[in-house]
């Protein structure tokens, strides 16, 4: 894919409080397309220069890249990096370790790296935060943003996410390790996917605790082994997530599931399973 660039009208002048950022034709356009509209302080970072910080975790042999694209028009350009071991846990239940990096050029966001590990059995998308809860390490458009991402250090960086991953490896050992009665599921769900006062007056449940449940009984989706469990549960509830609707464009889905609610929804199943593990009750 070539990757759209990114350039401000008017940008040498300096006349102006806010700019337009266009993106140069790409195959079988006319002309230039408009990606936003920003203040004069952004400053547009080539997608190249967005990623090449990363270039020395694939020339050392810590991560491949695996796939890119463009959401919308080109807004958002992203790149999918894999790492290079496996989280196993179980004989038929792998998860593969994916960093998602991200580059804005409408002036909505910033440069980010989004710790995005994939199940293979299910091709779940799961969401991790770091400590403190914070799921997305980023670096602001500015003039100084190239300098910024140059100051990210190798080994810094690289300690970040080994522990993040580390954690995430515990964690989602524990989750596998701990059985859930129907009662906990029902309690559980309920923190996401409240009832409605007339579902609490006629005992009738909400419409994706039934979808969530039909997935944790489906062996082709949820392995028999950890069916029963707090990381089964966990997964029905992102699954439910990354794939509800149906008719819902492939830009959409990622733009979702990846960035927008489906995302925030995510980190929050992972915050409260972490909890419940703690708490055995409260979450």
């Amino acid at each position: 894919m070539r990757a759209p660039g990114a350039r401000l009208i008017d940008e040498e002048r300096n006349l102006y409080d806010r700019y337009l950022v266009m993106r140069e034709p790409l195959d079988g356009e006319a002309e230039p397309v408009a990606l936003g509209m920003v203040r004069s302080g952004f400053v547009p970072l080539q997608n190249e220069d967005a990623f090449e910080f990363f270039e020395p975790f694939v020339r050392n042999g810590w991560a491949s890249f695996h796939t890119a694209g463009m959401l919308g028009q080109g807004e958002r350009v992203w790149v999918l990096a894999r790492l290079a071991e496996q989280i196993v846990i179980a004989d038929d239940d792998a998860v593969e370790r994916f960093l998602l990096l991200s580059n804005q050029h409408d002036g909505s966001g910033a440069v980010t790296i989004r710790f995005t590990p994939v199940r293979v059995v299910c091709q779940n998308t799961l969401n991790l935060a770091m400590e403190g809860r914070k799921s997305v390490l980023s670096v602001k458009h500015s003039r100084n943003i190239a300098k910024n991402l140059a100051k990210a250090k190798l080994a810094h960086m690289k300690q970040i996410i080994d522990k993040v991953f580390a954690d995430a490896t515990t964690l989602f050992g524990q989750m596998a390790a701990r059985t859930l009665s129907a009662g906990d599921v029902d309690e559980f769900l309920a923190v996401f996917f409240p009832k409605t006062a007339k579902q609490q007056e006629t005992g009738n449940r909400p419409e994706r605790w039934t979808r969530i449940k039909d997935i944790l009984a489906d062996p082709k989706i949820t392995p028999s082994r950890t069916s029963h469990t707090l990381w089964g549960l966990y997964n029905a509830i992102v699954y439910d997530e990354d794939f509800r609707q149906a008719r819902e464009t492939q830009d959409g889905r990622l733009e979702r599931v990846w960035f927008g609610d489906g995302h925030d929804l995510k980190v929050k199943a992972l915050n409260a399973a972490r909890a419940f593990l703690y708490t055995s009750a409260e979450f």
